[in-house]
């Protein structure tokens, strides 16, 4: 028996067939995923990350967006829609009537049993091609843990924060996250 074609999308089709969708999707090198649905943990980190973002960039040339914009990485051919996100400046869209934005400081991705394979292998390698990323948090939601991804002169760093007493200093954005408030009602599986 032969194998379905499966159908190949330019991003522009991506883009119209996204706005038409009752689903969000990502796109990836030509392929459509739908997005999978999330857990009471992964829901409130979001709200949380992106509250404590916007209340510390309030005032400042600088916005917090939460996980219903998609970031276009055109280098690796994926549109994608991290859980939260800063950018400095103006919004730049990557082409005419996108829906897709280029130029982040900071992704978010809160990692889920389900896509972390998915956010670590594909996603963040893509990130990482942002000329303008400066910040990379992936947040657990099974246990007070940050991995924490910066950019430097030489290249990217990682460090790991845990534990509800930590803190996470963004030094890019200068804020620092504490870890209590980012977990604030997140309740862990005994």
């Amino acid at each position: 028996m032969a194998a379905s074609a499966v159908p190949r999308f330019t991003h522009e089709e991506f883009i119209e067939f996204e706005r038409e969708s009752r689903f969000r999707h990502e796109y990836i090198r030509g392929h459509v995923e739908l997005m999978a649905g999330g857990s009471e943990n992964h829901a409130l980190l979001i709200l949380s990350i992106g509250a404590i973002l916007r209340t510390a960039l309030r005032g400042r040339d600088c916005r917090a967006y939460g996980s219903d914009l998609l970031v276009r990485i055109e280098s690796a051919d994926i549109s994608s829609y991290p859980d939260a996100m800063v950018i400095f400046g103006p919004t730049h869209f990557a082409e005419r009537r996108s829906l897709a934005v280029d130029n982040p400081v900071l992704l978010v991705e809160v990692l889920s049993p389900t896509t972390e394979g998915y956010d670590r292998n594909e996603k963040f390698p893509a990130y990482l091609q942002l000329g303008t990323l400066r910040e990379v948090l992936f947040i657990a939601q099974d246990r007070p843990s940050v991995e924490y991804w910066k950019k430097q002169d030489d290249g990217w760093i990682s460090a790991a924060v845990s534990g509800l007493d930590a803190v996470i200093d963004l030094q890019h954005l200068n804020v620092k996250i504490s870890m209590s408030e980012l977990y604030a009602d997140v309740r862990f599986a005994s």
